[in-house]
């Protein structure tokens, strides 16, 4: 039904052997003391259909548009400790509805990032959690359109990423999104869901980066019977980006477009298009 975010969390997805590169800060590397990034990433999904149960996808007769903006900081204590801080800023409308727009502030909250061995750089545990601060965000009263879980967020994700050579790398992401419910309509009980996802980079220079990426999102809840259930509902994206170093060593610039081709009854097959902006300051 909804854009995930995975496309964010990889904003940074590639890699250098030159140490002030840009490249070489994947997610899974994290920032000495004292260096710290900003990294803005706008995602818009679309939808006209979506999944029936045989897979494949049926008009919906209304047009359905969600907007995330996620904005977050993070900052170097050492090289193996990070923290940090998000905004999650959140807009839907549907066609249905006359197009009217609902928005809100979905998620704001702290992380942190650690490296939990030395001899393994290129692995990495990043935690936090989002208070959800939008009142009746499922649009249960009628005040307004779906927008967001009415639930608080504690995000994990596990990063490892590896070189294959001096133009191009794997990275793979294992997250579990842990939903605590409030006032929720949806679901009487806190649930879960995991995203595993796949990038392959390819460097043609050192300001450049071209990606593919692919991602498996289920949930692990049975809505309809208020109770947890593995495997319940599930889509699959994939999708093809690029990034520039607009400012070597400080500014980077990133595209990326997916599509939903496969996905669980009723689950969106829609399409995504993000745009990105990441600074990061070294000492």
């Amino acid at each position: 039904m909804r854009a995930t975010l995975l496309p964010f969390f990889m904003l940074t997805v590639f890699l250098s052997f030159s140490q002030n590169n840009l490249q070489n800060y994947t997610p899974s590397i994290l920032f000495k003391k004292g260096d710290w990034e900003y990294k803005t990433f706008q995602n818009l999904y679309t939808q006209t259909k979506q999944f029936d149960a045989d897979g494949g996808k049926v008009d919906t007769g209304q047009r359905e548009t969600f907007f995330t903006s996620i904005n977050q900081f993070l900052y170097g204590l050492n090289d193996q400790i990070n923290v940090g801080l998000d905004v999650w800023v959140k807009a839907s409308n549907n066609s249905a509805d006359n197009f009217s727009t609902t928005s809100g502030l979905t998620g704001i909250g702290p992380k942190i990032k650690i490296a939990p061995f030395k001899n393994i750089p290129r692995l990495s545990i990043q935690s936090t959690f989002l208070f959800n601060t939008v009142d009746d965000p499922e649009g249960a009263n009628g005040s307004r359109y779906f927008l967001e879980w009415d639930a608080n967020l504690w995000l994990n994700q596990i990063y490892f990423d590896l070189p294959l050579n001096e133009k191009s790398q794997l990275f793979f992401q294992q997250a579990f999104w842990y939903r605590m419910t409030k006032e929720s309509t949806s679901a009487e009980n806190n649930f879960m869901e995991t995203q595993t996802s796949v990038f392959y980079s390819y460097f043609p220079t050192s300001r450049w980066t071209i990606y593919g990426m692919t991602e498996y999102f289920p949930t692990h809840y049975d809505f309809g019977g208020d109770r947890p259930e593995a495997f319940f509902a599930y889509f699959l994206q994939s999708g093809l980006g690029l990034k520039y170093q607009l400012i070597p060593n400080l500014i980077e610039l990133e595209a990326l477009y997916t599509n939903f081709w496969n996905g669980s009854e009723f689950k969106g097959a829609g399409e995504t298009i993000n745009l990105g902006i990441r600074v990061i300051r070294q000492k």
